[in-house]
């Protein structure tokens, strides 16, 4: 299916086409084993799909004053599934995919209206006193959020399955949420939660629609969503004008407004600013774009590799305690993402990388069944549950796939003709006749051969030092000439033959983090307090909270921990003792650990400190249905 709108700006570097990619090493298992049990094994298809079409038939949504959001969980599902079939070429999967989409499509009424909730007027966001408050702590509508997924997974299907019915069902769709704002008076920024933002992202998908079908009302009704988050007057969220003026996105609104700070709806909607880049070329959308992520990588980057605490920005980089939504991480590396194909600028896969091996890798199971809604620093994550009267959906579970395919698709791309190796862990890219054959070693010893094949003598591969390695040496074998490479930058090495093997080599020193903290003597009614010890917050002992400055070690891309997995002890993780504010020396070793990214002897000496302990990667730490509230911790 072709594009009838070209952007007006190329990506400076060209993602892999999720065909070309695959997966491979410990991740990659993790990965299949995970598409196995949600996407597309008989279970996934017979029960969790078919329960979020279901979903369309009850119009449920409507029972709970304002609204809950089960219009998000087959569009989240399906969008990640057909990424999953592109990616691994199943052709079961698309059939699948396609009866799925007839089934829903039956539910689509004349006037093209499609959602879980029966009043398609029943899109603004409610009040303290609206009865849905008391149910799920904060104003609830999620109507045109959920028609914003919907519209998604039609298009990505669409486009998958080369079926022009299924766009014009998309497109009917499309007309009826702009009708129906239009007939109320009102923007896609004045309905649903978060002051319009939650609504506000349908930017993403419309400009996508706009894109395939070219009718232009698609396009307009984007851009009044654009000009209505810079006004003079400063509504909230007001979130081009918040950007430009630098202030942290913490102090952006007051604190009576709650969750307008919402990071995952707020990440979600610059996605839909930098297409508007991209259709316009108007700088001043990716200036506002860059600079948003700037604010949030510096003030609220967390212990984890993600942002903001437990849903929200909230100076979360103020906090060693930690705790993060997989659908934030998932979207923060989705901008990262974004900014590095749109500028190619080092720092935003620094950032995907970081965030990709530690918070959203920790929030899959290791059965591959299920995963974390909130990745914690110690104690244990929050188990995710079911949402909304549901057997099998979950918000982050049914988005996780999209994690995976985005980070196989970074790990080479290409700009003008050259190759640009970005990330390390082992994957597999064909491109035509050129492929890339990166092998395991990035989280254990620090020694990576790539394999090129099909580059004619001659040609350069430009290869990526992450910002954590203090020395980044590129060796081509063939010819043992070796490259350094300064730390957060690209050198090239020159290919010999039509298969070369360039071995990449990182200083995998441990570092020793210090995080001050300010979470001493906070009370129980406390935010960041509250979200770990209600028991609807996925309750977790107070007492493996931290209670002052502590140190986390990071080896490698990797933040590590100790765990009961390897045989931690809870007296020695829990017991306080810390080597913060002191002058030690950190070794690590990595030794042989199954079913982990890496297991290390650690050992911390010097001034009051001689010890010596096994850790794990974070990722791998605590990825398990556990209700052991001292299960794990990233802290010494």
């Amino acid at each position: 299916m072709e594009f009838k709108i070209q952007y007006k700006v190329k990506n400076k570097m060209n993602a892999t086409s999720p065909e070309c990619v695959s997966l491979d090493g410990e991740i990659g298992v993790r990965f299949d084993r995970f598409v196995y049990e949600r996407v597309s094994g008989g279970f996934a298809i017979k029960e969790i799909l078919r329960e979020a079409e279901e979903c369309f038939a009850g119009k449920y949504d409507d029972e709970y004053g304002e609204g809950m959001w089960r219009s998000e969980f087959w569009g989240k599902l399906v969008i990640s599934a057909a990424r999953v079939a592109r990616m691994k070429n199943d052709a079961a999967l698309k059939s699948e995919l396609a009866e799925s989409v007839k089934r829903v499509l039956a539910y689509q009424e004349k006037d093209g209206y499609l959602s879980t909730y029966r009043d398609r007027k029943n899109i603004f966001g409610g009040h303290t006193d609206d009865p849905t408050y008391p149910l799920v702590g904060w104003n609830s509508n999620w109507n045109v959020w959920g028609q914003k997924y919907t519209l998604w997974a039609l298009l990505e299907c669409a486009m998958l399955l080369g079926d022009e019915n299924i766009l014009a069902a998309a497109a009917k769709l499309a007309d009826n949420v702009i009708a129906t704002l239009s007939e109320m008076g009102i923007l896609a920024t004045g309905a649903g939660v978060q002051f319009g933002m939650a609504a506000g992202s349908i930017m993403k998908p419309m400009l996508l629609l706009y894109r395939l079908s070219g009718d232009k009302k698609y396009f307009d009704f984007c851009l009044d969503i654009a000009v209505d988050w810079e006004r003079e007057d400063g509504k909230c969220p007001n979130l081009i004008r918040n950007s430009l003026a630098g202030t942290p996105v913490h102090l952006w609104y007051n604190e009576g407004d709650g969750w307008a700070a919402k990071a995952y709806e707020m990440m979600s909607c610059f996605e839909g600013i930098c297409e508007i880049y991209k259709l316009t070329g108007d700088e001043h959308f990716l200036v506002a774009t860059e600079r948003f992520w700037e604010l949030v990588k510096e003030y609220e980057s967390n212990v984890l590799g993600s942002v903001g605490y437990c849903e929200r920005f909230s100076n979360a980089s103020a906090y060693p305690d930690s705790a993060t939504e997989i659908c934030d991480v998932i979207h923060w590396m989705r901008l990262s993402y974004e900014l590095f194909l749109i500028t190619g600028k080092k720092r935003y896969v620094d950032a995907f990388e970081r965030a990709f091996l530690n918070a959203f890798l920790a929030g899959v199971y290791e059965d591959g069944k299920d995963g974390a809604f909130f990745v914690r620093s110690s104690g244990r994550h929050w188990v995710s549950g079911v949402q909304c009267d549901t057997k099998y959906q979950h918000c982050c579970v049914n988005n996780v796939p999209r994690g995976f395919v985005n980070a196989a698709e970074l790990a080479v791309t290409e700009s003008c003709g050259d190759y640009y190796v970005n990330c390390y862990y082992p994957t597999t890219v064909r491109l035509g006749g050129v492929s890339f054959r990166i092998a395991s070693g990035y989280t254990t010893t620090g020694a990576v051969p790539i394999t090129v094949r099909g580059l004619k003598p001659g040609a350069k591969v430009y290869l990526r030092a992450p910002e954590w390695s203090t020395k980044t040496v590129a060796t081509a074998m063939r010819d043992g000439k070796s490259v350094s490479i300064p730390t957060g930058e690209y050198a090239a090495v020159a290919i010999r033959a039509e298969q070369e093997v360039i071995k990449v080599e990182f200083d995998m020193t441990p570092r020793v983090i210090p995080f001050g903290g300010e979470f001493v003597d906070l009370p129980d009614t406390d935010y960041h307090v509250h979200r770990w010890i209600d028991p609807r917050a996925g309750v977790c002992d107070k007492s493996a909270m931290v209670k002052g400055p502590m140190c986390t070690v990071q080896y490698g891309p990797l933040v590590l921990a100790r765990s009961k997995k390897i045989g931690s002890a809870e007296e020695d993780m829990f017991s306080g003792a810390t080597v913060y504010g002191k002058n030690v020396e950190c070794a690590a070793r990595s030794i042989r650990g199954n079913n982990l990214l890496v297991l290390c002897r650690v050992s911390l000496k010097g001034e009051g400190a001689d010890d010596s302990f096994l850790m794990c990667d974070l990722a791998s730490a605590a990825n398990l249905d556990t209700f052991d509230p001292k299960y794990f911790t990233v802290f010494v």
